[in-house]
């Protein structure tokens, strides 16, 4: 669309919303600058320059279709389609799931919204190019909750029930991939997390979810909240399959400028060694004494816990009383960061990188006139980022940016006494799945990112690891390491999955 300069009142309208009191003689003189500047629109847009991301080679895949009720009993599934990896690659022959919040050229991506409805990207994901590269075959996009705003397993395309119970929901926003796998469906999937949308529904569903370093994988090509805690991660039956997708996804991405050297990796999974013995774990206190958190949940968890200690693991009490506030500063941060993504037209402005321009334009447009369709938990952070910027200028922002700093700092002083932090994932299983309840009322399901949102903030790896059932649904338990120490994490929950038998608990 070619760039038509502003009139005089286009920028007497834009200047009224900007605080700006402009004269005539300064809106002359704007004009006419402006019509010069509209050249530089133009060269700009004159390159467009091919797509291109992660990769140039051009694979033969279906477009994708939905697939009907019966084959999908607990609405994990957007579409299914099938795109070949690469022979010979580290994970050939693997059947992979996509979150449909992340970019498969040629496959319909609606993050779970009816807003993005019919929006197709011409790239793939990084990630999705590094699996198809190592071998696996993409075998389809996961239901996640609406534009990843809550996290019971609620999308635009209907609730994602529970494999253990279909009366229980999946937890999201990853609901989608942590049931395929569950179901073995697929052999790993890929999933997003801001706030634990990774960790929180593998825990709800019974399988492993892990959240990498802040930047150890490639968000590009991925739609998100925020860039500060936007984190994209494996999940799979085990912690050896989790790892081995790490290893291949993990690494520097070429079209991320704000990496300033290169991020270090590892092979993941050949660190697991499984000897609990050389664990060190601190036992987070605030992370099981939290209001209203369920006792089923917690005696499972210690009792995994105890397990590792019985098979030589060292643990002790720690308490950071920080962690009981840091959901507060998590819901200050992202209203504001989820305010600026909008503006900028599901992306954002000021970093970095590659931009998808594709979203952008298919984005812009469509919040514009299907608005009304967001939900409701997306509408109130808004809403209350928009209130807190206009009438206190980002102060509480600036604040909880400032708070995340020194929160940081206070894990790091645990985990200089220990390898390992200990919680349990979520403080409660999985919710019900009541059909009369509104998603108004649902607004007030905060408890579940407790422990987990914290560490999107930090940037600090954590896996949730599953540990045994309360009353049929499963527990997880999540370590949580030092940056860049994803192998540390790993290598304990492949620990926990050797002693601990998966043993149930009534609550």
């Amino acid at each position: 669309m070619p760039f038509r300069p502003p009139t005089k009142d286009d920028l007497r309208e834009l200047g009224r919303s900007l605080f700006l009191e402009l004269t005539d003689d300064e809106l002359d003189c704007f004009v006419e600058m402006a019509e010069r500047r509209a050249d530089a629109y133009d060269t700009v847009r004159s390159y467009n320059p091919e797509p291109r991301l992660g990769g140039r080679k051009r694979r033969e895949r279906t477009s994708g279709v939905r697939p009907a009720d019966t084959a999908d009993p607990h609405n994990a599934w957007v579409s299914r389609c099938q795109i070949a990896g690469d022979d010979g690659g580290k994970l050939d022959g693997m059947d992979v799931a996509i979150k449909d919040n992340v970019c498969v050229a040629g496959v319909e991506m609606t993050c779970g919204s009816h807003v993005v409805e019919g929006y197709v990207p011409d790239v793939d994901a990084t990630i999705v190019t590094r699996l198809l590269e190592a071998g696996t075959d993409i075998i389809g996009k996961t239901n996640m909750d609406d534009f990843a705003m809550t996290r019971t397993g609620y999308s635009a395309f209907g609730p994602i029930t529970n494999p253990h119970d279909d009366a229980f929901l999946a937890g999201g926003s990853s609901g989608g991939s942590a049931v395929v796998v569950a179901t073995g469906e697929a052999d790993a999937a890929i999933g997003s997390d801001q706030g634990g949308s990774v960790r929180i529904p593998a825990s709800l569903c019974g399988v492993v979810g892990h959240k990498p370093t802040y930047g150890l994988v490639p968000y590009t090509g991925c739609i998100g909240l925020a860039h500060s805690i936007d984190h994209p991660g494996p999940m799979g039956p085990d912690v050896e399959t989790v790892a081995r997708v790490l290893s291949v996804i993990a690494g520097s991405n070429e079209r991320d400028l704000r990496e300033p050297a290169p991020v270090p990796t590892e092979s993941y999974h050949e660190q697991l060694d499984g000897d609990a013995a050389d664990l060190s774990i601190g036992v987070l206190q605030e992370g099981f004494d939290h209001p209203g958190a369920d006792a089923g949940v917690v005696k499972c968890v210690r009792n995994a816990l105890e397990r590792l200690e019985a098979n030589g693991a060292s643990l002790e009490e720690v308490s950071e009383p920080m962690h009981l506030d840091a959901s507060d500063i998590q819901a200050v941060c992202t209203a504001e960061g989820l305010l600026d993504a909008m503006i900028g037209e599901g992306l954002g402005h000021g970093w970095k990188g590659w931009y998808n321009t594709s979203w952008i334009e298919f984005f812009g447009s469509a919040r514009r006139v299907q608005a009304n369709d967001f939900p409701a938990s997306l509408k109130l952070s808004l809403l209350v980022g928009a209130y807190a910027n206009e009438n206190y200028h980002s102060r509480y922002y600036a604040d909880g940016m400032n708070l995340v700093v020194e929160l940081t700092e206070r894990y790091d002083t645990l985990l200089a006494d220990h390898e390992l932090l200990a919680m349990p994932t979520t403080l409660g299983t999985a919710p019900e799945h009541d059909p009369e309840r509104d998603q108004y009322d649902r607004l007030q399901e905060a408890l579940v990112v407790a422990n987990t949102a914290p560490f999107n903030r930090t940037g600090h790896p954590a896996v949730s690891v599953p540990v045994g059932e309360v009353d049929g649904l499963p527990v997880g338990l999540m370590l949580v390491g030092s940056r860049f120490d994803d192998a540390t994490v790993l290598d304990a929950a492949s620990t926990v999955e050797s002693v601990v038998d998966g043993v149930g608990v009534r609550s």
